[in-house]
């Protein structure tokens, strides 16, 4: 964790940020598609998590390619 302490996201944030509704955020959690873990009812997603997912999206994009990929 390089030191710092890695933020810890719920469902409710996690889905503002990516401007997608809870019940998605819960569907990916539920598929598999985030690695997300369970702190009794609640879902609960790394900030590192996301943007090692973020940064492997970015970074397995070919240089000609204008279509976006999505995330998940």
């Amino acid at each position: 964790m390089n030191g710092k302490e890695d933020k810890i996201l719920n469902v409710e944030e996690l889905a503002k940020f990516f401007g997608v509704s809870n019940q998605t955020i819960w569907r990916w959690c539920k598929a598999g598609k985030l690695p997300a873990f369970k702190i009794g009812s609640q879902w609960k997603i790394r900030q590192s998590d996301i943007n090692k997912i973020i940064n492997q999206k970015l970074t397995s994009k070919k240089p000609n390619d204008t279509k976006t990929q999505p995330l998940f």
